[in-house]
């Protein structure tokens, strides 16, 4: 009876260890661990990298902002309208990519912009522990505010990873 008790024990034991495993992830689940804001840059940067070459936005449904317009100090913006009308935020999908004309008619992605509209939130939003820029006009014209943060993960910018503008950037090569 002693050992039947014991075994039962041990079954018992190893079932709830499983069970608490299962229903835990460690690995990418995001409630088991605080990133740190570097963790959360270079997460963002890896998943944003397939975006160096324009063609794959473009594909993926990313249009112009406001088409040709080059704003200076920052880029050409180009925005996923799919993910513009809500107030999710994710550090692998932002709302807007920025990139920077060059001189041999390519562009290069310097930064990523994330975007709520003010309509969407009771409060400024936040991301990598920092706080959204706004609520402020829509910048193309059409009605409305918003608040947006963006993050120059592939141009350093020597006034830090989330001014709004990067004097580095420069139109001088947009058409």
């Amino acid at each position: 009876m002693k050992k039947f008790i014991v075994a039962t024990m041990v079954a018992f034991l190893s079932l709830s260890t499983m069970s608490s495993v299962a229903a835990h992830p460690h690995h990418d689940d995001r409630d088991d661990h605080e990133f740190s804001v570097r963790e959360e840059l270079a997460i963002s940067k890896k998943a944003l990298k397939k975006y160096r070459d324009i063609d794959v936005a473009l594909d993926e449904g990313f249009v112009g902002l406001v088409p040709g317009a080059c704003v200076p100090n920052m880029g050409i913006h180009l925005v996923k309208p799919s993910r513009a009308d809500d107030a999710k935020l994710r550090i692998k999908k932002p709302e807007i990519l920025v990139y920077e004309p060059l001189k041999d008619g390519s562009y290069k992605l310097v930064a990523a912009e994330w975007y709520v509209p003010a309509e969407e939130t009771d409060k400024t939003p936040k991301l990598f522990k920092e706080e959204f820029q706004g609520p402020m006009d829509n910048h193309d014209g059409t009605p409305g505010q918003h608040y947006d943060l963006h993050a120059w993960l592939f141009k350093k910018n020597p006034d830090g990873m989330f001014s709004p503008e990067n004097k580095r950037v420069s139109c001088q090569y947009a058409e």
